[in-house]
């Protein structure tokens, strides 16, 4: 097993997921504080057409999925602040208008079907040294992001109005996760595709909410969730024979599946203990 790292996409493509497994899910815990989980789907989707475009013009998707991504970040804050009214709604618009663009390219350009499915399931082991520059750039924003504003995103999550009345730039926090989630999206795809993003940002996240409940906690364990997926995962689909988003994503329902058992399980004993008193 260890004789795989003497290859270089594979060390290379291994520490990366490392990296991203222990970062993206601190924007997946954003995500769910912010109650944003529909940005998440329109960045998909933007994703997807941002490697539709690539596909269509010849050109490297990795680049291209980032810089549509923030496009379409841009628009949506745009649209909605000069209509008045949610993002959510103007990004129902752009998910539409973005797999619809994105088919008709695939249909125009007679981009093979392999190619496309390449969008969707992505490959740790097609990532450069600059795609790797990209990752690390990303996850030490992530970081810094969260080390510098700690204080503030506390006050954000617990009461937008409170915070904003205590001097906390509100709409910066908010524009600042929306981008940083923007990149992360676009990134993550590389890694896993789309259809798995999820896996990497939001089930981490998803997991240490159900037994952990102090944001610095959430936050921590999230970000161990996530890289003990990507590590288990890593090595699972080498002994299983299986991509390694799949080996991911199943071991991540997996342990979705335990500590929400648990959890239930838990409750109902603490039920049962009160109607005893």
């Amino acid at each position: 097993m260890l004789e795989l790292f003497s290859y270089e996409p594979v060390l290379r493509g291994f520490l990366v997921l490392l990296v991203a497994g222990f970062t993206f899910p601190i924007t997946g815990v954003y995500l769910l504080r912010l109650n944003l989980l529909p940005l998440r789907f329109m960045l998909m989707h933007g994703a997807l057409l941002g490697g539709a475009i690539a596909l269509a013009a010849n050109i490297n998707p990795f680049w291209t999925t980032i810089l549509v991504n923030l496009l379409l970040v841009w628009f949506m804050a745009q649209t909605a602040r000069s209509l008045k009214t949610d993002m959510g709604y103007v990004s129902i618009f752009i998910m539409v208008a973005s797999m619809g663009v994105a088919f008709a390219l695939i249909s125009l350009f007679n981009v093979q079907a392999k190619d496309t499915m390449s969008l969707l399931w992505g490959s740790i082991f097609a990532v450069d040294n600059w795609q790797s520059v990209a990752f690390i750039f990303i996850s030490l924003a992530i970081l810094a992001f969260h080390f510098i504003f700690y204080r503030q995103l506390k006050a954000v999550f617990f009461d937008t109005t409170i915070a904003y009345s205590s001097g906390v730039n509100e709409k910066l926090i908010y524009n600042t996760v929306v981008f940083l989630t923007a990149l992360t999206v676009a990134v993550a795809m590389k890694l896993i595709g789309a259809l798995l993003i999820d896996v990497v940002i939001i089930l981490p996240a998803l997991i240490a909410t159900l037994h952990s409940r102090s944001f610095k906690r959430v936050v921590l364990w999230a970000s161990l969730w996530g890289g003990m997926f990507s590590v288990s995962g890593f090595f699972a689909a080498y002994w299983l024979k299986v991509p390694t988003s799949s080996a991911i994503a199943i071991l991540a329902t997996l342990v979705f599946l335990v500590v929400y058992w648990q959890k239930k399980v838990s409750s109902k004993r603490g039920l049962s203990n009160v109607k005893r008193l």
